[in-house]
């Protein structure tokens, strides 16, 4: 079967279809004009049409080959990518490349792990000195804070409140 050749207009409204304009905005871009723009792009795009529609159809379908990744394609591209920048020297970008391509291949696994130094089971010397390196990693941030001591007794019924930082402007 011979495969019809479209008009000028019908071939610009199957690119702009495909490209993502709706019907109307696509015939009024073809050139048809705007009173009869909705009507025309309803009917280059029927049953009615078949070419058109086949036209449409395949400029979809070759634009998202262009976009598809696979990860057969993507391994080859970071390849190429390293070996580019090994030949020019590049060994930072070369290294880069070939971790991106390790990850993507899924070789490496992220893991993270969380340490919480929980005040319960620390003793008050453990607690102080975890203080005292907090105050000095942060600058002298966090307050210099202050111990206050409990009788046993005092410690069952007691409540437990942090201090309160001050308003007040010191002025050195």
């Amino acid at each position: 079967m011979k495969k019809k050749k479209l008009t000028p207009k019908q071939e610009k409204f199957a690119q702009n279809v495909a490209k993502g304009m709706t019907q109307k905005d696509a015939a009024i871009a073809a050139g048809y004009s705007e009173k009869n723009a909705l009507k025309a792009g309803y009917v280059l795009a029927s049953k009615d049409n078949p070419h058109v529609q086949d036209k449409i159809k395949a400029l979809q379908e070759k634009a998202s080959k262009k976009v598809e990744l696979d990860l057969a394609t993507h391994l080859t591209d970071l390849k190429d990518i390293r070996e580019g920048a090994m030949r020019n020297g590049a060994w930072s970008a070369a290294v880069a490349a070939e971790v991106a391509r390790g990850k993507a291949a899924g070789l490496y696994v992220n893991r993270s792990e969380l340490t919480v130094n929980r005040v319960d089971v620390m003793s008050k010397e453990e607690v102080l000195e975890r203080m005292k390196q907090l105050y000095h990693e942060t600058g002298g941030v966090l307050p210099a804070g202050s111990v206050i001591e409990l009788e046993k007794e005092d410690t069952d019924e007691a409540e437990y409140t942090l201090p309160q930082r001050s308003t007040e402007t010191v002025q050195s």
